[in-house]
């Protein structure tokens, strides 16, 4: 026979019937206390909220004086890096280099010296290399004016007093880690007295103009014409020139 379910416990404060009413001021009986649900008694909760709190403190401690350090090193070392090798920089186009060291192209054995100024120019039939060209004049033609013609008649004669002269030049690229562009080569001549550039010329359409010339790799060798319109008495005294970072570098003319 299964026994009757025990009656539910009173609620705090339950006072039976016929109980008297408490007088005013006494006190209430205390509450039933009941253990926390875990079993963690208060003493031992409370110590690990402590411990949960120290532990808390230390890590933010630690962890703001790592950030501090990250910051300083951050700050301290700015522009500080060193920058990556480069390769050693090529020799610049433009830079006077005799044809002397082995595996340059032949038929020179100059030393740099007053070589190449106006009154001691590269001789005739002479190749020197000039920063990334290796250069060699090969003929002239002081008079151009009927070569001029014949190749484009519209070509208009030089004016009074004055005479078309065209120089035939070798240019040869010597980089073998890129392309070089002849025509973009600076050109002039010179009495010694006047200067005349290529691009100041009124030859009109030039023959095997240099200027047309493409793309050169090492090892190509560009052939073609630079025309230039100067004083008719200027004519059987002019060298040749280009630019180099020393000044002008002057070759001879046949």
């Amino acid at each position: 026979m299964a026994r009757p379910p025990a009656p539910p416990s009173p609620p705090p404060h339950y006072r039976p019937p016929g109980t008297p009413r408490p007088l005013p001021g006494a006190l209430l009986p205390a509450p039933e206390h009941r253990p926390a649900p875990s079993g963690v008694s208060p003493v031992a909760a409370t110590a690990v909220a402590v411990l949960t709190l120290l532990v808390g403190l230390m890590a933010g401690f630690f962890l703001g004086r790592a950030y501090d350090d990250d910051a300083s090193i951050s700050s301290s070392s700015t522009g500080t890096i060193a920058p990556s090798p480069t390769a050693p920089p090529a020799t610049p186009p433009g830079d006077t280099i005799p044809q002397q060291p082995p595996g340059a192209p032949p038929s020179t054995d100059l030393e740099p010296g007053g070589l190449g100024q106006f009154d001691d120019p590269i001789p005739v039939g002479q190749a020197y290399v000039l920063g990334l060209y290796e250069i060699e004049v090969l003929g002239v033609t002081r008079d151009a004016t009927d070569a001029l013609a014949e190749f484009a008649p519209a070509n208009p004669p030089p004016p009074s007093g004055e005479q078309h002269v065209l120089v035939e030049l070798a240019v040869r690229f010597t980089d073998p880690n890129g392309l070089g562009s002849p025509g973009a080569i600076p050109f002039f001549v010179s009495d010694g007295d006047g200067e005349w550039a290529s691009f100041e010329s009124r030859c009109g359409l030039v023959p095997g103009d240099l200027r047309d010339t493409g793309f050169i790799e090492v090892g190509d060798e560009a052939i073609g014409q630079v025309c230039f319109t100067v004083p008719s008495g200027a004519v059987d005294d002019l060298a040749l020139g280009t630019e180099s970072f020393a000044g002008p570098l002057w070759f001879a003319l046949p």
